[in-house]
């Protein structure tokens, strides 16, 4: 119905809806192939662009979807009411448009509106269940047999051993999350006083940590347990809870405290058994480290444990003069990393042969620009921004990140993930795309809220969108396994991110067929971080490692 209607909107209209700024960034890179874009095809073109990028984006915004609402003809008009109340208009009016737009501002009546133009705001996937007279049931919240033993690992040496503190250490797709929440749970179960702290620095990651203690103690839990959120626009009294679970977002706990006297926080701080810190490798950073050294100053019984990918700040063959962080950051852990015991493989092999994490091939994507260094040649400094700036306007830039998505998605019917320069890029990479006849969405962390952002996720997930445009905010707390292409097209010199960026194509299942990921680096003199082993191994000579 939507794209029906769309059929009958001026070349100038449509235009208006996909956006100029758009239109103008796919018409710079027509070098791609001219064939995709001239008079002839031009309206068919901006219909299937409009309807392949991000049509609800359109119709949740008052303002497009009033100018969509205006431009429709009278029998879609009367087509849409009789779909959303089941009653035939035998005249259309003026009015019945001005009665739509504004009804269509209260979320219930939207919703029948979105419907009636053929979308679906909510995917489910539903399962089968074979209940025979024999069965193996597999648990709702297991784990990995090298998850369990890590899991023991660190429950064993900071609720009976000497050591309070420690890092788990895994690579990226391999599980942390999963394998701390049975730490927790099960921390919680055998201390009914217990109050575990989830600090981590995004919202994001809070979300993700939020929704993952609630299945893994839905499923693992004891009893009734509170389950408080400090992070976003979720806020509580903390000094009201005496056990439990809160999570908490790193910038929103700091001005608390800021703005409370010691005594005050020092109330919730004496009660903390457990503090879990995500992306552990921020951990040396001023004000949190003196937040987690206030928590563990207060509370002599409490543990520390932290989770990442890469359990160190800097790469050191790269910043040889920065190496003493990395050792600070070891001793603030305990110098105790507890990691997978798979001798004599290396960890990232034996995930990769066993199809926890999928193989990756690397390839560099080079073009022509050499226009863009021409400043850094003569040695004048220029912020990341206008970097970033400078690359996203590059037309043979473009040209190749794009052919590269279409390419994966016509011919291998991939699931693509871009990392984009910044959101304009993200967006005018999505639209450019949809240009090109591939489905593909840009999500940001302006413009994208927490529901649509679900939903589009839900979409690439299980739908037929391919290709998710994105600038940082998928870094972390993303997880969608269907995804075998990453190209990354934001340039750094951050192995931290390096790795997270690549995570998200990488991760696989041992009970699926052996998955190969393809992870496109555009080349914008970064170093070369290619070497998947090398990079998990790097900090290994700073950490004692725990055995039993």
């Amino acid at each position: 119905m939507f794209k029906e209607c769309l059929s009958y909107f001026s070349i100038n209209a449509l235009k208006s809806l996909a956006g100029q700024d758009a239109l103008s960034f796919f018409e710079s890179t027509l070098s791609i192939d001219k064939s995709y874009y001239d008079d002839n095809n031009q309206h068919e073109l901006l219909i299937e662009a409009i309807t392949n990028s991000s049509p609800l984006k359109i119709l949740q915004s008052k303002t497009t979807r009033d100018y969509f609402i205006d431009r429709l003809r009278k029998d879609h008009l009367g087509e849409i009411y009789f779909l959303m109340t089941g009653e035939y208009q035998d005249h259309i009016y003026k009015s019945h448009y001005h009665t739509l737009k504004e009804k269509c501002c209260h979320p219930e009546v939207l919703k029948l509106f979105i419907e009636a133009l053929g979308f679906k705001l909510d995917t489910k996937i539903k399962s089968k269940n074979n209940n025979g007279s024999f069965n193996i049931i597999k648990p709702s919240y297991g784990l990995y047999p090298y998850q369990v033993e890590i899991s023991k690992k660190v429950f064993n040496s900071i609720d009976f051993g000497s050591n309070n503190r420690a890092i788990i250490h895994l690579p990226t797709g391999a599980g942390k999350t999963r394998t701390a929440m049975h730490i927790v749970c099960r921390h919680l179960m055998t201390k009914e006083d217990a109050l575990v702290l989830w600090l981590a620095n995004s919202e994001i990651l809070c979300d993700q940590a939020s929704g993952e203690f609630e299945k893994a103690w839905g499923t693992l839990g004891n009893r009734d347990i509170i389950h408080g959120n400090f992070f976003g626009d979720k806020i509580f009294s903390l000094e009201s809870i005496n056990s439990g679970f809160v999570v908490a977002g790193l910038q929103k706990l700091i001005s608390y405290y800021q703005s409370m006297s010691a005594n005050q926080t020092a109330v919730f701080d004496r009660k903390i058994t457990l503090v879990i810190f995500d992306e552990a490798h921020r951990a040396l950073a001023t004000t949190y480290k003196e937040i987690l050294e206030r928590f563990l100053e207060f509370s002599p019984q409490a543990k520390l444990v932290g989770l990442t990918a890469t359990p160190g700040r800097v790469y050191k063959d790269d910043k040889p003069e920065l190496d003493p962080e990395n050792k600070a950051l070891a001793e603030l852990f305990g110098n105790n990393k507890i990691t997978m015991d798979v001798s004599p493989q290396q960890p990232m092999e034996y995930l990769i042969d066993k199809n926890y994490l999928a193989e990756p091939r690397f390839i560099e994507l080079k073009y022509d620009d050499i226009d863009i260094y021409e400043k850094f040649n003569r040695g004048q400094s220029v912020s990341e921004s206008e970097l970033l700036k400078k690359l996203s306007g590059s037309s043979n830039r473009n040209s190749i990140i794009l052919k590269t998505a279409l390419n994966e998605v016509k011919n291998n019917n991939s699931k693509v993930i871009i990392f984009a320069c910044d959101i304009e890029h993200a967006r005018n990479l999505a639209f450019s795309l949809c240009c090109m006849g591939v489905k593909a969405v840009s999500i940001d962390s302006k413009s994208t809220n927490a529901e649509e952002k679900a939903q589009l996720i839900n979409d690439y997930k299980f739908g037929d969108l391919n290709v998710l445009v994105n600038c940082e905010i998928l870094t972390t707390g993303f997880d969608a396994p269907e995804t075998n292409v990453a190209i990354i097209a934001r340039p750094t010199n951050s192995l931290v991110l390096y790795l997270q960026m690549i995570g998200r194509a990488l991760r696989g299942s041992p009970f699926l067929k052996p998955k190969k990921a393809s992870i496109y680096t555009v080349l914008d003199e970064i170093s070369d971080f290619n070497n998947v082993n090398l990079a998990f191994k790097h900090w290994n000579e700073m950490w004692t490692e725990l055995k039993n």
